[in-house]
């Protein structure tokens, strides 16, 4: 193997790292104390300028709550996308392509990055619209790298894999499911205001991480109680 592909390799799986950490939100400080190492190791992880034996990559996905059978099969279809590996032989995992939720203005915005080389970026006025704008670009994407003889994997060919959201911030989470999931119901299990919740939506007030991250699981809960109802 050529020493520019090594290197090359490298400096994705620190990009790739780095992408995760980031969406954890966990700036590198607080990572590095959480892996008991110092700030500058996993400065130069990220920048790919040092290699990362197995153990400190089991020890930064188990920070990041993956398995390292997880975190590795991240780095190789993500390497696959870029064309710095073999495509994967094997379906070892269920895919979920992560796509960013954001609010922007007065409709939701969201990009994909995972396994696919560039950057995708849909809008939409609804969450519902937003997620088949979002089916739909991936799909007419993938059919046109294979027009082009692009090599795709095949279980984005095949469409073996699902959609993950990840809302990055209060407003687009709760104006997502709030057509489905009352305010009132989401006080009741959070014991957040109303009031509060509507400040959140309309963006008048910012929530807390821990503001945040009550309410998606608020939402989650009332969502595993609404499917477990048999009729």
């Amino acid at each position: 193997m050529s020493e520019a592909l090594k290197n090359k390799r490298w400096k994705e799986i620190g990009y790739l790292l780095q992408h995760e950490r980031n969406c954890l939100e966990l700036g590198q400080e607080v990572f590095a104390r959480k892996m008991d190492v110092g700030q500058e190791s996993i400065s130069r992880m990220e920048a790919g300028s040092r290699r990362i034996d197995i153990l400190e990559l089991i020890e930064y996905a188990e920070v990041l709550g993956f398995s390292i059978t997880q975190i590795a099969w991240k780095i190789e279809t993500y390497l696959s996308a870029l064309r710095l590996l073999p495509l994967p032989k094997m379906n070892v995992l269920d895919k979920k392509i992560r796509v960013e939720v954001t609010w922007c203005e007065n409709g939701f915005s969201a990009s994909v990055t995972d396994f696919l080389s560039g950057t995708f970026v849909f809008t939409a006025e609804t969450f519902a619209e937003l997620q088949i704008e979002v089916e739909e670009g991936i799909d007419s994407h993938l059919k046109e790298m294979a027009a082009n003889g692009d090599k795709v994997p095949w279980w984005l060919a095949k469409k073996k894999y699902d959609f993950e959201y990840k809302f990055l911030d209060v407003r687009s989470l709760l104006n997502a499911y709030s057509p489905y999931v009352p305010f009132a119901a989401i006080s009741r299990v959070t014991d957040i205001k109303q009031s509060l919740l509507s400040r959140y939506a309309k963006g008048t007030k910012n929530a807390s991480p821990n503001q945040i991250k009550r309410i998606a699981e608020a939402i989650q809960k009332i969502g595993k109680e609404l499917t477990a109802v048999v009729v």
